[in-house]
């Protein structure tokens, strides 16, 4: 078995700020890197749709979705959630 060491209050306060910039790096330099890459082949833009996120996505023909996960319990969030998302997004509410 291994020694148990003492880390002193600077050694752990390095250990996490080593630990978050890992996690900042992580989730920052593949964005960068897709950002400033010149020689990608970019398709055309009428035909790719667009998702966001996982809730919310846009169709090719402009048909926009919108997933809403969480139970109704009377605040009738599956009917406004749609509305302010047309709004927003400047959409068709019919589609």
């Amino acid at each position: 078995m291994s020694a148990i060491e003492n880390v002193s209050r600077r050694g752990f306060l390095k250990g996490l700020a080593a630990a978050g910039a890992l996690v900042l790096g992580a989730y920052y330099v593949p964005e960068i890197l897709r950002r400033h890459d010149s020689g990608s082949v970019r398709t055309d833009a009428d035909n790719a749709t667009l998702h966001p996120n996982v809730f919310v996505g846009v169709e090719t023909d402009g048909t926009v979705w919108i997933v809403a996960h969480r139970s109704e319990m009377g605040t009738v969030i599956r009917t406004t959630l749609p509305m302010v998302l047309a709004d927003e997004l400047d959409a068709d509410w019919k589609r």
